[in-house]
Protein backbone atom coordinates (compact mmCIF):
# COMPACT_ATOMS: atom_id res chain seq x y z
CA UNK A 1 0.00 0.00 0.00
CA UNK A 2 1.57 3.41 -1.04
CA UNK A 3 1.94 5.82 2.00
CA UNK A 4 0.87 9.94 1.28
CA UNK A 5 4.07 11.93 0.77
CA UNK A 6 4.66 14.43 3.60
CA UNK A 7 6.10 17.06 1.13
CA UNK A 8 3.98 19.53 -0.79
CA UNK A 9 4.22 19.49 -4.56
CA UNK A 10 3.21 22.90 -5.78
CA UNK A 11 1.22 23.40 -9.15
CA UNK A 12 3.76 25.16 -10.77
CA UNK A 13 1.91 28.15 -11.81
CA UNK A 14 2.68 32.16 -12.06
CA UNK A 15 1.57 35.02 -13.32
CA UNK A 16 2.83 38.01 -14.79
CA UNK A 17 2.34 41.04 -12.92
CA UNK A 18 0.77 44.06 -14.06
CA UNK A 19 1.87 46.96 -12.54
CA UNK A 20 5.63 46.05 -12.86
CA UNK A 21 7.56 44.19 -15.49
CA UNK A 22 8.10 40.55 -13.51
CA UNK A 23 5.76 37.25 -12.24
CA UNK A 24 4.29 36.73 -9.07
CA UNK A 25 4.06 32.97 -7.21
CA UNK A 26 1.51 32.05 -4.58
CA UNK A 27 2.52 29.37 -1.72
CA UNK A 28 -0.24 27.02 -3.91
CA UNK A 29 2.46 26.69 -6.71
CA UNK A 30 5.79 26.07 -3.80
CA UNK A 31 7.05 22.88 -3.01
CA UNK A 32 7.24 22.82 0.80
CA UNK A 33 8.54 20.05 2.62
CA UNK A 34 7.03 18.78 5.42
CA UNK A 35 4.15 20.69 3.75
CA UNK A 36 1.49 17.98 3.66
CA UNK A 37 1.38 16.93 7.43
CA UNK A 38 -1.04 19.30 8.74
CA UNK A 39 1.27 19.20 12.31
CA UNK A 40 3.96 21.07 10.54
CA UNK A 41 2.21 23.83 7.70
CA UNK A 42 -1.27 25.04 7.18
CA UNK A 43 -1.66 25.07 3.53
CA UNK A 44 -3.60 27.58 1.29
CA UNK A 45 -7.04 26.66 0.50
CA UNK A 46 -7.62 29.49 -2.65
CA UNK A 47 -4.89 30.19 -4.83
CA UNK A 48 -3.93 33.66 -3.75
CA UNK A 49 -3.85 32.81 0.22
CA UNK A 50 -0.76 32.24 2.11
CA UNK A 51 0.58 29.35 3.38
CA UNK A 52 0.93 29.27 7.43
CA UNK A 53 4.03 27.70 9.26
CA UNK A 54 2.63 26.08 12.37
CA UNK A 55 6.17 24.04 13.23
CA UNK A 56 9.34 23.15 11.67
CA UNK A 57 12.68 22.00 12.05
CA UNK A 58 13.97 22.16 8.52
CA UNK A 59 12.49 24.99 6.24
CA UNK A 60 12.68 23.82 3.01
CA UNK A 61 10.07 26.12 0.51
CA UNK A 62 11.35 25.53 -3.30
CA UNK A 63 9.64 26.46 -6.82
CA UNK A 64 10.63 27.88 -10.35
CA UNK A 65 8.90 29.59 -13.07
CA UNK A 66 9.68 28.07 -16.64
CA UNK A 67 9.28 28.63 -20.08
CA UNK A 68 10.23 32.95 -20.09
CA UNK A 69 11.25 33.88 -23.54
CA UNK A 70 13.50 36.69 -22.02
CA UNK A 71 16.63 38.59 -23.34
CA UNK A 72 19.74 36.94 -22.23
CA UNK A 73 20.97 40.29 -20.32
CA UNK A 74 17.60 40.47 -18.20
CA UNK A 75 18.18 40.50 -14.21
CA UNK A 76 15.30 40.21 -12.23
CA UNK A 77 15.04 40.75 -7.80
CA UNK A 78 13.38 37.58 -6.62
CA UNK A 79 12.19 38.20 -3.21
CA UNK A 80 9.54 36.08 -0.95
CA UNK A 81 7.05 38.41 0.48
CA UNK A 82 6.37 36.72 4.29
CA UNK A 83 5.38 37.69 7.95
CA UNK A 84 5.94 36.54 11.21
CA UNK A 85 2.63 36.38 12.89
CA UNK A 86 2.34 37.62 16.80
CA UNK A 87 2.91 33.78 17.76
CA UNK A 88 6.02 33.48 15.74
CA UNK A 89 9.37 31.71 17.73
CA UNK A 90 12.47 30.13 17.38
CA UNK A 91 13.31 32.97 15.02
CA UNK A 92 16.06 35.05 16.74
CA UNK A 93 19.09 32.08 16.38
CA UNK A 94 18.06 30.66 12.72
CA UNK A 95 18.44 33.08 9.77
CA UNK A 96 16.95 31.99 6.78
CA UNK A 97 18.23 31.61 3.23
CA UNK A 98 17.31 33.01 -0.13
CA UNK A 99 18.41 31.31 -3.06
CA UNK A 100 17.68 31.83 -6.94
CA UNK A 101 19.54 29.90 -9.43
CA UNK A 102 19.25 30.63 -13.58
CA UNK A 103 21.37 28.59 -15.67
CA UNK A 104 24.66 28.30 -13.85
CA UNK A 105 24.63 31.11 -12.07
CA UNK A 106 23.35 31.15 -8.17
CA UNK A 107 22.86 33.60 -5.53
CA UNK A 108 22.23 32.97 -1.85
CA UNK A 109 21.35 35.70 0.63
CA UNK A 110 21.60 35.01 4.57
CA UNK A 111 18.63 36.83 5.92
CA UNK A 112 17.67 37.42 10.12
CA UNK A 113 13.78 37.64 10.15
CA UNK A 114 13.71 38.79 13.69
CA UNK A 115 16.13 42.56 12.06
CA UNK A 116 15.11 42.67 8.54
CA UNK A 117 11.62 42.44 8.35
CA UNK A 118 10.85 45.77 8.10
CA UNK A 119 9.53 46.35 4.47
CA UNK A 120 5.71 46.98 4.87
CA UNK A 121 3.76 46.10 1.79
CA UNK A 122 -0.51 46.11 2.55
CA UNK A 123 0.08 46.81 5.95
CA UNK A 124 2.61 43.82 6.64
CA UNK A 125 5.99 43.60 7.24
CA UNK A 126 7.63 41.74 4.97
CA UNK A 127 11.56 41.17 3.94
CA UNK A 128 13.48 43.95 2.59
CA UNK A 129 15.82 41.89 1.17
CA UNK A 130 15.94 40.23 -2.30
CA UNK A 131 18.33 38.68 -4.39
CA UNK A 132 19.22 39.57 -7.81
CA UNK A 133 19.89 36.92 -10.80
CA UNK A 134 20.96 37.36 -13.94
CA UNK A 135 20.50 34.60 -16.46
CA UNK A 136 23.56 32.37 -17.00
CA UNK A 137 24.73 29.74 -19.49
CA UNK A 138 24.39 25.65 -19.99
CA UNK A 139 21.37 24.09 -19.52
CA UNK A 140 17.66 25.11 -17.84
CA UNK A 141 18.35 28.79 -18.91
CA UNK A 142 14.61 28.37 -19.41
CA UNK A 143 13.68 28.24 -15.85
CA UNK A 144 14.40 30.32 -12.95
CA UNK A 145 14.92 28.56 -9.45
CA UNK A 146 14.22 29.82 -6.22
CA UNK A 147 14.44 28.62 -2.71
CA UNK A 148 13.70 29.77 1.14
CA UNK A 149 15.64 27.51 3.73
CA UNK A 150 16.85 26.82 7.11
CA UNK A 151 18.04 23.77 7.44
CA UNK A 152 21.25 24.04 9.75
CA UNK A 153 20.15 25.07 13.42
CA UNK A 154 17.58 22.42 13.22
CA UNK A 155 15.55 24.33 16.62
CA UNK A 156 11.86 24.07 15.99
CA UNK A 157 10.65 27.30 14.28
CA UNK A 158 6.94 28.60 13.43
CA UNK A 159 4.85 31.53 12.72
CA UNK A 160 6.07 32.51 9.25
CA UNK A 161 3.38 33.20 7.13
CA UNK A 162 4.64 33.17 3.45
CA UNK A 163 2.37 35.54 1.07
CA UNK A 164 3.80 35.09 -2.21
CA UNK A 165 7.23 35.36 -4.30
CA UNK A 166 7.97 38.20 -6.47
CA UNK A 167 10.49 38.40 -9.50
CA UNK A 168 10.30 41.66 -10.57
CA UNK A 169 12.52 42.52 -13.76
CA UNK A 170 15.42 45.03 -13.45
Amino acid sequence: MASKSLHYQGNHTFSKTEKVQGYIIYPKALNIVWGNDQRFWKLPKYEKDGAELIQVNWLEVTGCIDNINIAKKTSYDVGFIVSLMTDAFGWSDSPVYLMAKWGDNTQWRKVNLTTEINAEINGKKMISKTITITKGKGNNTYKIYFGLYEVWNKKWKGGLKIHSVNLTEI
